[in-house]
C-alpha cells in the first residue's frame, strides 16, 4: 500500500472518533447479502447521528459497498471527503477509514503474515493505519483491526487471533520505537473478551507503563460496557475496543467516551458503536493513571448502598432482632 500524504489541519477543540462493525455491509444487489434494506438504512442513521471526525468501519463488503453507504450518509447530510479501504485477503469483510479531513499519511498493512503450526498464515483483514496531524504539531497514529472470528479452524481460532494480535502490537511497538511519546489509538472488533490472551497480547500488560496499550472501556448510559449481541446463544459480550498509548491518556475526554444509545441498534448491526473524544494537545499522562487498573479502565458501575447483607445463599439483616 503506497503512503499517501494529506494536509495538516487547524487544531480543533475536540476530535470525535467512531469505531463500528457494520455486520456484513455488502452491495444491495450482492449474492452475499445478509442485511435487509431496513438494516442498511438503520446503519447509515447510526453513523450519521454520531457524525464523527474519524471513523473506523469493520465488515464493509466487496464491490461498491462504500459508494452505497456514502450515498445513504449524504441523504442524512453527513459527508466524508476522505475514504480509504484496507484491501486485505478477506474481500467480504474489509476495514475502512473515513475522515472529515485527510490524514498526512496512509500506510495500511495488507500483507501481514505469521507462522503457525508450520503454516504461513495471513492476517485476513490486514490493519488500517493513518496518521493525522494538526497545526500545533499534534500527531495521532490511528490503527484499525478486525481480528479472527471464533469460527473454528484447524489451526485453532484462539491461536490465530493471538498471533494476529501479536502482529498488531508489533506495529504499535514499531511506532513507539521511532516516536516514544506517540499518541496512538487502536480501534476495532477484536473478537475476544478483555481477560483473553489475544487482548493481553495487544496490551502488553507485562511491560512498563510507557509500552502498554490501555483499554479505554467505553460505557453506555446504564454503565454497561458490552458491545456485541450473539442471538443464537443470547450472549452479550465486550469484544470491540478502543486502546490508547500511555502518552495519550490525559488527552482523552472520558465524559465523551461512550457507547451511544440507539433504539434501532440491533436492526443496524449485531455490534454497538463505540465513540471516543480527545483534545489534540499533548498533556502529561500521569494524572489519568488513577482511572486504570492493570491497563484497563476501572469499572465505573454505580455501587448501591444497603443495610442488608448476605450470609451464604441467604439474606440477613444487620439490624438486631
Amino acid at each position: 500500500m503506497p503512503v499517501v500524504k494529506g494536509q495538516i489541519k487547524l487544531k480543533p477543540e475536540s476530535v470525535k472518533v467512531l469505531s463500528y462493525n457494520l455486520y456484513n455491509y455488502n452491495p444491495s444487489h450482492s449474492s452475499y447479502q445478509l442485511k435487509s434494506s431496513v438494516s442498511r438504512k438503520a446503519t447509515a442513521s447510526v453513523i450519521a447521528k454520531i457524525n464523527a471526525d474519524i471513523v473506523l468501519l469493520s465488515e464493509l463488503g466487496h464491490g461498491n459497498s462504500l459508494d452505497e453507504l456514502l450515498v445513504d450518509l449524504g441523504e442524512r447530510n453527513v459527508s466524508y471527503p476522505f475514504t480509504s479501504i484496507v484491501d486485505g485477503p478477506d474481500s467480504l469483510r474489509r476495514l475502512c477509514v473515513l475522515a472529515k479531513s485527510a490524514p498526512v499519511k496512509v500506510d495500511h498493512r495488507t500483507k501481514v503474515k505469521f507462522k503457525l503450526k508450520g503454516e504461513e498464515v495471513s492476517v485476513s483483514r490486514g490493519f488500517a493505519y493513518c496518521v493525522f496531524e494538526w497545526q500545533n504539531s499534534y500527531r495521532l497514529h490511528f490503527i484499525g483491526a478486525h481480528l479472527k472470528s471464533k469460527i473454528p479452524s484447524p489451526l485453532g481460532q484462539t491461536d490465530m487471533r493471538r498471533y494476529e494480535a501479536r502482529q498488531l502490537h508489533y506495529l504499535v511497538a514499531s511506532i513507539l520505537k521511532q516516536e516514544p511519546e506517540a499518541n496512538i489509538i487502536v480501534a476495532g472488533d477484536m473478537n475476544d473478551t478483555f481477560d483473553s490472551s489475544p487482548i493481553k497480547e495487544i496490551q502488553y500488560r507485562r511491560y512498563k507503563d510507557e509500552k502498554r496499550l490501555y483499554d479505554l472501556r467505553p460505557y453506555d448510559k446504564s454503565h454497561a460496557s458490552w458491545t456485541h449481541y450473539y442471538d443464537k446463544s443470547d450472549e452479550y459480550s465486550r469484544i470491540d475496543y478502543f486502546f490508547a498509548s500511555y502518552a495519550m491518556l490525559n488527552e482523552i475526554n472520558y465524559e465523551g467516551l461512550m457507547i451511544p444509545h440507539s433504539p434501532h441498534w440491533f436492526i443496524a448491526s449485531d455490534h454497538r458503536p463505540l465513540v471516543l473524544k480527545f483534545t489534540p494537545e499533548n498533556k502529561d499522562p500521569r494524572p489519568a493513571m488513577k482511572l486504570f487498573e492493570n491497563a484497563t479502565r476501572k469499572n465505573i458501575r454505580p455501587q448501591y448502598e444497603s443495610k442488608e447483607h448476605f450470609e451464604g445463599p441467604r439474606k440477613a439483616s444487620k439490624e438486631k432482632k
